[in-house]
């Protein structure tokens, strides 16, 4: 199986796939969409969305042409498996070090050259959004409840997926309201969504993403009343809004989620979406919006 997405769209005349309602096949030379009695030609992000769900590519261990050894932080590379492998990477020799990151497909082939691949850049990139521009994350605050109301403040925020993560919480933490009550002759301070909601809701944005949809960014807008947190890609696979209130994950980034575990992101047990449940009660929602993913956090 080829692991270039651009291979896997041009291979075979004869090559037919089914999807559910939809089908792919090629008719002298071009991949077709069949859905209901309707034919037209394919796009790649339809295709690539469409072989992720058959399982026959991940995109993110797709290769980023242009790309090279160059670009990837050998610190980095070196903190993780220090600490989860108890290997000094830093201290390998060269040769041993370029088998590692082909064998732990942080690097792979491409017409004869090692080029990152897409998971290898977001993890271990020294700047990931300078190949991948959308896999930064638009925050922004609003002074009122309606996007139309008036900007607070806008941010574009930048780096590997845990510099995401623990940045647009810290940002989060800053901008959420913190209402406080005085009860005798002391404060309290009412915590609106707790902190394990907001990193479980960051985690599962940038892991579960679809990346191949590259014309769109992660959204996270701070509202007067709530936090709504949209992410590029529908539910992967046979997932459903129901399906995961009870923990059921089908993960359509595997080597993102692996590193993530790894780094004790998230436990991959599918316990985040319950466990978020539980906290915010009817506080949550979920909602699929075509081919976008949205989490509102609502403080009251």
């Amino acid at each position: 199986m080829p692991n270039n997405i651009q291979q896997l769209i041009t291979q075979g005349e004869n090559a037919q796939l089914e999807f559910k309602s939809a089908d792919v096949q090629t008719l002298d030379g071009k991949y077709w969409l069949r859905i209901g009695s309707t034919n037209r030609t394919a796009t790649k992000e339809e295709l690539s969305r469409l072989f992720q769900q058959a399982g026959l590519v991940h995109f993110d261990t797709a290769p980023v042409a242009d790309t090279g050894i160059e670009g990837i932080d050998f610190r980095l590379v070196d903190h993780y498996y220090r600490t989860y492998y108890d290997t000094a990477f830093i201290d390998l020799p060269d040769d041993e070090q370029q088998s590692l990151l082909l064998n732990a497909d942080i690097l792979t082939e491409l017409e004869g050259k090692q080029v990152a691949t897409v998971g290898g850049l977001l993890m271990f990139g020294k700047q990931p959004q300078r190949r991948l521009p959308h896999s930064s994350i638009m925050f922004a605050v609003f002074k009122g409840n309606d996007i139309t109301d008036d900007l607070v403040d806008k941010k574009e925020i930048l780096g590997t997926l845990p510099e995401l993560i623990d940045k647009t919480v810290a940002l989060l933490q800053l901008f959420l309201p913190n209402p406080s009550v005085i009860e005798g002759t002391r404060r309290s301070e009412t915590v609106l969504v707790p902190l394990k909601v907001l990193r479980e809701a960051m985690v599962n944005a940038v892991a579960h993403r679809d990346y191949s949809l590259s014309q769109r960014k992660i959204q996270v807008h701070v509202y007067s009343n709530r936090i709504e947190i949209t992410s590029p890609g529908k539910l992967a696979n046979t997932l459903t809004l129901t399906k995961i209130r009870y923990g059921n994950s089908a993960p359509r980034n595997i080597f993102l989620m692996k590193y993530l575990d790894n780094l004790r992101y998230f436990d991959g047990l599918g316990r985040g979406i319950p466990m978020m449940l539980k906290l915010m009660q009817e506080r949550i929602t979920f909602e699929e919006i075509g081919e976008l993913f949205r989490v509102t956090l609502r403080f009251s």
